[in-house]
């Protein structure tokens, strides 16, 4: 086991739940109650999908409710994507997508106000001299 660099004592006190055994009988691997949950997400998905194509197709039970619902919890429990857990990730992605893009100091702007300038404006022009390099302006 490598060692985990704490940058605050937070995650010291936040120590995950694990199952080594059910009654009697020990575990091959430690599993958290965390990879129980997304292994159970897992298996009702693939129940759920399993009446439309192309999973309906697959009749193997032990691809269908083993190694599809243990490659999602691994997926969901052991990857980061930007640095976030990726459900969190896909949560904000979805977020984003159905914000209103229009906001100010994280609010949405109710009315937008477009200005026009009246008056005249001034500014300058760049002149150029003859064969200098057009790089070096």
């Amino acid at each position: 086991m490598k060692p985990k660099i704490l940058r605050t004592y937070n995650s010291v006190w936040k120590v995950e739940k694990v199952l080594y055994g059910i009654q009697d009988i020990p575990l091959p691997i430690p599993i958290t109650y965390r990879q129980i949950g997304f292994f159970g997400t897992g298996v009702l998905l693939m129940y759920v999908l399993n009446y439309f194509p192309p999973f309906s197709l697959i009749h193997l039970g032990l691809i269908e409710y083993v190694f599809l619902p243990g490659l999602f919890s691994w997926f969901f429990t052991k990857k980061l994507l930007d640095g976030k857990a990726p459900h969190r990730f896909l949560l904000s992605v979805l977020m984003y997508h159905f914000s209103p893009h229009l906001l100010n100091r994280y609010k949405e702007i109710a009315d937008i106000k477009t200005y026009k300038y009246t008056g005249t404006v001034g500014y300058r022009t760049l002149h150029r001299i003859r064969g200098e390099d057009d790089d070096e302006h």
